[in-house]
């Protein structure tokens, strides 16, 4: 009976070790989100080491390793997220110096449990709540005059005093919507067929002629990006989209623009990067990753 026992615990210990670790993508915040609220109510600070994952409790250390060159961070869970498919953590900038992930922008990671929030541990505190409706439609007064208690004016009520108040994750990550952005990755097991069926297209499968899904976004003409190529062909751009998307980059950009001769040009580009510095970090990666050569091009000096 006590071997049946010990097999129990040490069978509930080995779940447990096993449920703690995690894998999948790591990404990082960007800069714009500095000093804006996460879903815990504390304010992000880039210079911190902290991280959003979607499940553990707020205040619990985690450890996230990257796969490849085997950096690892301890950082604190002090948000939500991250809500794109694949990834598992998001990470502060400076979390993400530290794993030399601000030049890739997505890596391969394991996540592991290093220590539960203590007992009590919470996060930054909602602001107080202030309780200043007016009553509406006080009853009449009786006959017979009596002296009641006044009523005590609108105070400030503490969250002991009243049930949390739900409010709207503030989910201080990247937006998940412009895909475009999303800069070059390890293809995960699942890679070749989405969802919904769809193939995905690399130059092994790609023919001029065939019926493709095409989401096209208009980004800002703001930022900068890695220009790759520059075609006088639909098809050959095409073709170029997909030997790119055989190499998971999922972050393309395509300017046509208007040749001297009045013809269409067609430039592929990678991106877009807030700054000339992330860009041009990005540009040595893909030259050191798939001896892909570049430069870096001021969006906003396109013109059409």
């Amino acid at each position: 009976m006590k071997n049946l026992a010990l097999l129990v615990v040490l069978f509930i210990s080995f779940a447990q070790a096993v449920q703690a670790q995690e894998y999948g993508l790591a990404s990082y915040y960007s800069d714009k989100f500095h000093g804006r609220p996460t879903a815990s109510g504390e304010t992000y600070d880039k210079d911190k080491m902290t991280a959003a994952h979607k499940t553990h409790p707020y205040g619990t250390l985690i450890r996230v390793t990257r796969l490849d060159n085997k950096k690892s961070v301890v950082v604190r869970v002090n948000d939500r997220g991250p809500y794109i498919s694949g990834r598992v953590v998001d990470v502060s900038r400076k979390a993400a110096d530290q794993l030399d992930l601000t030049a890739d922008g997505t890596a391969r990671v394991k996540v592991e449990v290093v220590q539960a929030p203590a007992e009590g541990e919470t996060a930054a505190p909602a602001p107080p709540v202030v309780e200043s409706k007016p009553r509406e439609n006080p009853p009449p007064a009786t006959t017979t005059p009596k002296v009641e208690k006044p009523k005590e004016p609108a105070k400030v009520v503490t969250p002991k005093e009243t049930a949390p108040v739900a409010k709207a994750d503030p989910k201080p990550k990247t937006d998940p919507k412009p895909k475009a952005t999303e800069p070059a990755t390890t293809p995960p097991s699942s890679a070749g067929t989405s969802v919904d069926g769809a193939v995905w297209v690399t130059e092994k499968n790609y023919q001029s002629y065939d019926l493709y899904k095409i989401e096209l976004y208009k980004p800002e003409k703001a930022g900068f990006a890695v220009q790759v190529a520059s075609l006088s062909t639909y098809d050959n751009a095409m073709k170029q989209v997909a030997e790119l998307q055989g190499k998971w980059l999922k972050n393309v950009l395509l300017s046509i623009e208007k040749a001297s001769n009045g013809s269409a040009v067609y430039k592929i580009m990678l991106g877009p990067y807030p700054d000339k510095e992330q860009a041009e970090a990005y540009r040595k990666n893909i030259k050191k990753r798939f001896k892909m050569d570049g430069f870096v091009v001021d969006l906003s000096t396109i013109t059409y």
